[in-house]
């Protein structure tokens, strides 16, 4: 063998040590990451619907603020806080001896306006005779004429100044116009008051509601027109049914509740205005199933969670809510009893992933 062959010879072991050495340095490549583990929960079917209590107070439905039409002084108020009034009753008295001045002074207005019209009626009359026969112009007939139109105008007026004094000494007189209790008054005798100022508020008893401030979420399932329990709170077992009348359409600024108003049919005596009441409402509905808030992926207009099947597999299920709490969910379709919803993570998760439970938790 020459020493080229020797020299390929020597060679080729050195090259498949080189070879074999390359290959051991070699990365084994790194094993897979466990499936993520997850944290669910199970759900079921619940009743849904709602039901609750509410307390409230007997108010009445028409309350009036009585007051003089004139302004004066108060000289007597016959009523009082719990005074019980029907129509016609004396409620006030003001000082009438202004309006009974003016009175008098109207009705000599309309004395001296009727002379007027007294002497202007015959002379029109006259010299209306004396035309017809030629014995007069037509010039002082419509003199006469005119003195007579002016007379009967300033009757009328007079008249009307008249009804309107008389209008006025009968105003210093406040009367009842409805039945009711007084609840509250404004003014003492002695008082000078201006027209329209408050005297006394007169409360229709024939016309009792309850009154009911009512959380948010119970304000949300009542609607005008549903029947409500009514019952004393001191004596459950007087109870009447009522309907909803009224819902304020905005949450009290200091307390955040609903002011509900709920006519009553034909509530007892026992349920006097101020009475202290309880309102029942039970409404039952389609079975429901209620998650943690979390739970819920939310892209625009439709809701969506993250359900786990038996095979661990992550799947997206669209659903239908039907109403938001603070800390839950109401799903009213998509979800069956048994469902594993997953809670953490949920933007982080991918369709058609694998993952892992939690110890304890079967698929």
């Amino acid at each position: 063998m020459d020493r080229a062959g020797r020299r390929i010879v020597t060679r080729l072991p050195l090259v498949a040590a080189l070879l074999l050495a390359a290959a051991c340095s070699e990365e084994k490549p790194a094993p897979p990451a466990p499936p993520r583990v997850v944290r669910v929960v199970k759900v079921e079917l619940e009743q849904g619907g709602f039901g609750g209590q509410a307390s409230g107070v007997i108010q009445s439905r028409y309350n009036a603020q009585v007051g003089f039409l004139v302004g004066g002084r108060l000289i007597e108020r016959k009523a009082d806080v719990g005074t019980v009034a029907k129509v016609g009753d004396l409620l006030a008295q003001l000082d009438a001896t202004d309006y009974k001045n003016k009175l008098a002074a109207a009705q000599s207005e309309v004395r001296a306006a009727q002379g007027e019209v007294g002497q202007a009626a015959p002379q029109e009359e006259r010299l209306r005779s004396l035309l017809a026969k030629g014995f007069t112009t037509q010039v002082e007939y419509d003199r006469a004429m005119r003195n007579l139109s002016s007379a009967k105008a300033h009757l009328d007026s007079a008249q009307a100044n008249l009804r309107l004094a008389q209008d006025q000494v009968a105003y210093t007189a406040l009367l009842a116009d409805t039945d009711g209790a007084v609840t509250a008054v404004g003014a003492d005798p002695g008082q000078v008051v201006n027209a329209g100022q408050m005297i006394v508020t007169i409360s229709q008893l024939t016309a009792r509601e309850g009154v009911f401030a009512v959380a948010e979420r119970g304000a949300a399932y009542l609607k005008p027109g549903m029947s409500i329990k009514v019952a004393l709170q001191s004596d459950p077992n007087v109870a009447v049914e009522g309907t909803v009348r009224e819902i304020s359409p905005t949450a009290d600024p200091v307390t955040g509740t609903y002011q509900v108003k709920v006519s009553l049919h034909d509530p007892p005596e026992a349920m006097r205005l101020g009475a202290v009441v309880t309102g029942s409402l039970e409404i039952k509905g389609e079975p429901v199933v209620v998650i943690p808030a979390g739970a819920l992926l939310q892209t625009g207009d439709q809701a969506a969670v993250w359900v786990v099947s038996p095979d661990k597999v992550i799947q997206r299920r669209l659903v239908k809510v039907l109403r938001f709490d603070a800390e839950t969910v109401t799903i009213q379709e998509g979800l069956k009893s048994g469902d594993l919803v997953v809670t953490n993570g949920i933007n982080s998760l991918a369709e058609g992933q694998k993952v892992s439970l939690p110890p304890g938790v079967a698929p």
